[in-house]
Protein backbone atom coordinates (compact mmCIF):
# COMPACT_ATOMS: atom_id res chain seq x y z
CA UNK A 1 0.00 0.00 0.00
CA UNK A 2 1.21 3.50 -0.83
CA UNK A 3 2.76 5.17 2.23
CA UNK A 4 3.16 8.88 3.01
CA UNK A 5 4.80 10.61 5.97
CA UNK A 6 2.82 13.67 7.12
CA UNK A 7 2.13 15.66 10.28
CA UNK A 8 -1.51 14.60 10.75
CA UNK A 9 -3.70 14.56 13.85
CA UNK A 10 -7.16 13.37 12.83
CA UNK A 11 -9.90 10.92 13.80
CA UNK A 12 -11.64 8.08 11.98
CA UNK A 13 -13.98 9.44 9.25
CA UNK A 14 -12.13 12.79 9.12
CA UNK A 15 -11.08 14.12 5.74
CA UNK A 16 -7.39 14.93 5.19
CA UNK A 17 -6.21 17.18 2.37
CA UNK A 18 -2.84 16.26 0.88
CA UNK A 19 -1.02 19.06 -0.94
CA UNK A 20 2.34 19.89 -2.50
CA UNK A 21 4.81 17.21 -3.56
CA UNK A 22 2.82 14.40 -1.92
CA UNK A 23 -0.30 15.34 -3.91
CA UNK A 24 1.71 15.42 -7.14
CA UNK A 25 3.18 12.02 -6.26
CA UNK A 26 -0.26 10.48 -5.75
CA UNK A 27 -1.99 12.02 -8.77
CA UNK A 28 0.84 12.56 -11.25
CA UNK A 29 3.25 9.70 -10.56
CA UNK A 30 1.03 6.93 -9.18
CA UNK A 31 -2.09 8.12 -11.02
CA UNK A 32 -4.27 7.01 -8.15
CA UNK A 33 -8.04 6.84 -8.55
CA UNK A 34 -11.03 7.39 -6.29
CA UNK A 35 -11.46 4.51 -3.86
CA UNK A 36 -7.81 3.47 -3.76
CA UNK A 37 -6.13 3.02 -0.38
CA UNK A 38 -3.09 4.75 1.11
CA UNK A 39 -1.43 4.84 4.53
CA UNK A 40 -0.31 8.06 6.21
CA UNK A 41 2.22 7.89 9.06
CA UNK A 42 2.55 10.85 11.44
CA UNK A 43 5.33 11.96 13.78
CA UNK A 44 3.77 9.99 16.67
CA UNK A 45 4.22 6.80 14.58
CA UNK A 46 0.47 6.42 14.12
CA UNK A 47 -0.69 4.85 10.87
CA UNK A 48 -3.81 6.26 9.20
CA UNK A 49 -5.40 3.83 6.74
CA UNK A 50 -7.22 6.06 4.24
CA UNK A 51 -9.35 5.96 1.11
CA UNK A 52 -8.87 8.46 -1.72
CA UNK A 53 -12.12 10.46 -1.98
CA UNK A 54 -11.31 13.53 -4.06
CA UNK A 55 -8.93 15.31 -6.42
CA UNK A 56 -8.44 18.88 -7.56
CA UNK A 57 -5.61 20.66 -9.38
CA UNK A 58 -3.43 21.11 -6.29
CA UNK A 59 -4.57 18.54 -3.73
CA UNK A 60 -5.81 15.04 -3.03
CA UNK A 61 -8.47 14.39 -0.38
CA UNK A 62 -8.56 11.16 1.62
CA UNK A 63 -10.90 9.89 4.34
CA UNK A 64 -9.49 8.19 7.45
CA UNK A 65 -10.79 4.61 7.77
CA UNK A 66 -8.69 3.37 10.68
CA UNK A 67 -5.86 4.47 13.00
CA UNK A 68 -3.31 2.15 14.53
CA UNK A 69 0.14 2.22 16.08
CA UNK A 70 3.09 1.54 13.84
CA UNK A 71 4.89 -1.64 14.89
CA UNK A 72 7.75 -1.86 12.40
CA UNK A 73 10.41 0.12 14.28
CA UNK A 74 13.21 -1.96 15.86
CA UNK A 75 13.79 -2.09 19.63
CA UNK A 76 17.09 -0.23 19.19
CA UNK A 77 18.16 3.13 17.76
CA UNK A 78 20.89 2.40 15.26
CA UNK A 79 22.99 5.28 13.99
CA UNK A 80 25.24 4.50 11.01
CA UNK A 81 28.39 6.64 10.80
CA UNK A 82 29.20 5.81 7.20
CA UNK A 83 32.46 6.88 5.58
CA UNK A 84 31.43 8.63 2.38
CA UNK A 85 31.77 6.43 -0.68
CA UNK A 86 31.61 7.21 -4.36
CA UNK A 87 28.46 7.48 -6.48
CA UNK A 88 25.89 4.72 -6.23
CA UNK A 89 27.71 3.00 -3.38
CA UNK A 90 26.59 5.66 -0.91
CA UNK A 91 23.07 5.61 -2.36
CA UNK A 92 22.91 1.84 -1.87
CA UNK A 93 24.16 2.07 1.71
CA UNK A 94 21.50 4.62 2.65
CA UNK A 95 18.72 2.69 0.95
CA UNK A 96 19.57 -0.63 2.62
CA UNK A 97 20.33 0.93 6.01
CA UNK A 98 16.84 2.45 6.06
CA UNK A 99 15.22 -0.82 4.99
CA UNK A 100 17.07 -2.63 7.78
CA UNK A 101 16.05 -0.24 10.56
CA UNK A 102 18.65 2.53 10.92
CA UNK A 103 17.38 5.64 12.71
CA UNK A 104 19.99 8.00 11.29
CA UNK A 105 22.82 7.96 8.77
CA UNK A 106 25.76 10.29 9.37
CA UNK A 107 28.16 10.68 6.41
CA UNK A 108 31.75 10.80 7.68
CA UNK A 109 34.88 11.98 5.93
CA UNK A 110 37.56 9.63 7.20
CA UNK A 111 41.20 9.73 6.08
CA UNK A 112 40.98 7.25 3.20
CA UNK A 113 37.72 8.49 1.68
CA UNK A 114 38.01 8.84 -2.07
CA UNK A 115 35.28 11.47 -2.03
CA UNK A 116 36.46 14.73 -0.48
CA UNK A 117 34.41 17.11 1.63
CA UNK A 118 32.89 19.93 -0.40
CA UNK A 119 31.63 22.41 2.17
CA UNK A 120 28.46 24.27 1.33
CA UNK A 121 27.17 21.54 -1.01
CA UNK A 122 23.62 20.54 0.01
CA UNK A 123 22.50 18.77 -3.18
CA UNK A 124 23.91 15.41 -2.11
CA UNK A 125 22.19 15.60 1.29
CA UNK A 126 18.88 16.43 -0.39
CA UNK A 127 19.24 13.49 -2.77
CA UNK A 128 20.28 11.11 0.01
CA UNK A 129 17.31 12.22 2.09
CA UNK A 130 14.96 11.46 -0.81
CA UNK A 131 16.51 8.00 -1.10
CA UNK A 132 15.88 7.50 2.62
CA UNK A 133 12.24 8.57 2.26
CA UNK A 134 11.61 6.22 -0.65
CA UNK A 135 13.20 3.34 1.25
CA UNK A 136 11.09 4.15 4.32
CA UNK A 137 7.94 4.07 2.20
CA UNK A 138 8.87 0.78 0.59
CA UNK A 139 9.82 -0.99 3.82
CA UNK A 140 6.88 0.19 5.94
CA UNK A 141 8.90 2.27 8.39
CA UNK A 142 7.27 4.35 11.10
CA UNK A 143 9.75 7.19 10.53
CA UNK A 144 11.85 8.63 7.74
CA UNK A 145 15.42 8.24 9.00
CA UNK A 146 17.43 11.43 8.80
CA UNK A 147 20.56 11.73 6.67
CA UNK A 148 22.66 14.21 8.64
CA UNK A 149 25.18 16.79 7.53
CA UNK A 150 28.62 15.22 6.90
CA UNK A 151 31.17 15.31 9.71
CA UNK A 152 34.94 14.90 9.94
CA UNK A 153 36.10 11.70 11.60
CA UNK A 154 37.22 13.15 14.94
CA UNK A 155 33.99 15.13 15.29
CA UNK A 156 31.92 12.07 14.49
CA UNK A 157 33.69 9.96 17.11
CA UNK A 158 33.10 12.65 19.71
CA UNK A 159 29.41 12.99 18.84
CA UNK A 160 28.90 9.21 19.03
CA UNK A 161 30.70 8.63 22.30
CA UNK A 162 27.56 8.55 24.48
CA UNK A 163 25.76 5.57 22.89
CA UNK A 164 24.90 2.50 24.96
CA UNK A 165 26.61 0.30 22.35
CA UNK A 166 29.53 1.60 20.25
CA UNK A 167 30.76 -0.53 17.37
CA UNK A 168 33.76 0.16 15.17
CA UNK A 169 33.98 -2.30 12.27
CA UNK A 170 37.65 -2.74 11.34
CA UNK A 171 39.16 -5.32 9.02
CA UNK A 172 42.41 -5.36 11.02
CA UNK A 173 40.64 -6.60 14.16
CA UNK A 174 41.09 -10.38 14.33
CA UNK A 175 39.96 -11.37 17.83
CA UNK A 176 36.76 -9.62 18.90
CA UNK A 177 33.68 -10.37 16.82
CA UNK A 178 30.51 -8.35 16.44
CA UNK A 179 28.58 -11.42 17.61
CA UNK A 180 30.41 -11.44 20.94
CA UNK A 181 29.87 -7.74 21.55
CA UNK A 182 26.16 -7.89 20.72
CA UNK A 183 25.56 -10.86 23.01
CA UNK A 184 27.42 -9.14 25.82
CA UNK A 185 25.72 -5.76 25.44
CA UNK A 186 22.27 -7.30 24.99
CA UNK A 187 22.66 -9.16 28.28
CA UNK A 188 23.79 -5.97 30.02
CA UNK A 189 20.92 -3.92 28.61
CA UNK A 190 18.27 -6.48 29.46
CA UNK A 191 14.78 -6.29 28.02
CA UNK A 192 13.78 -2.80 29.23
CA UNK A 193 11.48 -0.36 27.46
CA UNK A 194 14.24 2.08 26.55
CA UNK A 195 15.59 1.69 23.04
CA UNK A 196 19.39 1.52 23.33
CA UNK A 197 21.40 3.79 21.06
CA UNK A 198 23.80 1.71 18.95
CA UNK A 199 26.43 3.78 17.15
CA UNK A 200 28.16 2.00 14.28
CA UNK A 201 31.23 3.19 12.35
CA UNK A 202 31.78 1.85 8.84
CA UNK A 203 35.00 2.56 6.94
CA UNK A 204 35.64 3.71 3.34
CA UNK A 205 36.88 1.65 0.40
CA UNK A 206 40.43 1.68 1.78
CA UNK A 207 39.41 0.99 5.38
CA UNK A 208 40.12 2.92 8.55
CA UNK A 209 43.70 3.77 9.53
CA UNK A 210 45.33 2.53 12.73
CA UNK A 211 45.20 6.06 14.11
CA UNK A 212 41.46 6.25 13.52
CA UNK A 213 40.92 2.88 15.17
CA UNK A 214 42.99 3.98 18.16
CA UNK A 215 40.97 7.20 18.52
CA UNK A 216 37.72 5.23 18.41
CA UNK A 217 38.98 2.72 20.98
CA UNK A 218 40.13 5.54 23.28
CA UNK A 219 36.56 6.89 23.12
CA UNK A 220 35.00 3.63 24.25
CA UNK A 221 34.28 1.94 20.93
CA UNK A 222 34.57 -1.82 20.55
CA UNK A 223 36.76 -2.73 17.59
CA UNK A 224 35.10 -5.69 15.90
CA UNK A 225 35.60 -8.01 12.97
CA UNK A 226 32.65 -8.80 10.71
CA UNK A 227 34.16 -12.12 9.69
CA UNK A 228 37.05 -13.54 7.66
CA UNK A 229 36.02 -11.92 4.37
CA UNK A 230 36.60 -8.27 3.51
CA UNK A 231 33.31 -6.54 2.71
CA UNK A 232 32.78 -3.63 0.38
CA UNK A 233 31.98 -0.41 2.18
CA UNK A 234 28.39 -0.49 0.89
CA UNK A 235 27.89 -4.04 2.21
CA UNK A 236 29.20 -3.51 5.74
CA UNK A 237 26.38 -1.40 7.22
CA UNK A 238 23.63 -3.76 5.97
CA UNK A 239 25.67 -6.65 7.38
CA UNK A 240 25.84 -5.07 10.85
CA UNK A 241 22.17 -4.08 10.84
CA UNK A 242 21.16 -7.60 9.85
CA UNK A 243 23.08 -8.93 12.86
CA UNK A 244 21.34 -6.40 15.11
CA UNK A 245 17.96 -7.58 13.84
CA UNK A 246 18.92 -11.20 14.56
CA UNK A 247 20.16 -10.40 18.06
CA UNK A 248 17.50 -7.94 19.24
CA UNK A 249 14.35 -8.75 17.21
CA UNK A 250 14.21 -12.37 16.07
Amino acid sequence: MTRLFMNVNSKVNDEVKIEGEDARYLSGVLRMRLGEKITIVNEAKEEYDCTVTGFDKKSVTVTVDDIQENRTEPPFEAVIYQSVSKGERMDYTIQKAVELGADRIVPVFSERCIVKNESGKSSKIDRWQKIAEEAARQSGRGIVPKVCEPMDFAGAVKSASDGEVKIFAWEEEKEQSLKEILHERHAQLGEGNKRPVINIFIGPEGGFTEEEAKLAEDNGFSLVTLGPRILRTESAAPCVLSMLIYEFEL
